[in-house]
């Protein structure tokens, strides 16, 4: 039976194991894969450095009004690009790009990444939200959840969405 699976984008290399995941199931039984980014981040360039050197956090929201439209579509687009060695791997695995979504949680919502792979889990119907074991393992922080809120929030869903921890 074909599976509709959705693929939480996080900064991390335990990314690319949910991806292999994913990438096996749907060429064996059939389906869907959409990567979903839970916001809108900036290239590198554009984040300015503090006093220490490090960036400093930026947050990014549609209806920020303090950044254009045309540059926070050029971020996603950017974004998108970023996926390509996770497309690479996808191909590898018999699942071509008529297979692969990229989607983009409403950033107007101001909702943590736990609630947004949960509304996006339900509102597209989606049959799992996959992610890596090692999300959990190295503690890998987005800015708005932990991982055990995503996992959390998915399992909340009343409904069929089922979480995978590859």
């Amino acid at each position: 039976m074909a599976k509709k699976i959705l693929v939480p984008v996080f900064p991390s290399d335990a990314f690319y194991d949910a991806v292999v995941a994913a990438g096996d199931m749907v060429a064996s039984e059939g389906g869907m894969i959409t990567f979903l980014f839970t916001e809108t981040r900036p290239p590198e360039a554009v984040i300015d450095e503090d006093a220490d050197g490090h960036p400093s956090s930026f947050e990014i929201t549609e209806d920020s009004g303090e950044v254009d439209a045309r540059d926070l579509q050029r971020w996603q687009e950017l974004q998108v690009q970023g996926l390509e060695e996770a497309r690479g791997l996808l191909a590898e695995r018999g699942v071509g790009r008529e297979r692969v979504e990229v989607a983009f949680a409403d950033q107007a919502d101001h909702e943590s990444a736990a609630q947004a792979i949960a509304d996006e889990a339900a509102a597209g119907a989606y049959d799992m939200v996959m992610l890596a074991r090692g999300y959990f393992a190295d503690d890998v922080d987005d800015s708005f959840s932990t991982p055990e809120e995503v996992a959390g929030a998915i399992q909340s869903l009343a409904g069929d969405v089922k979480l995978v921890v590859t």
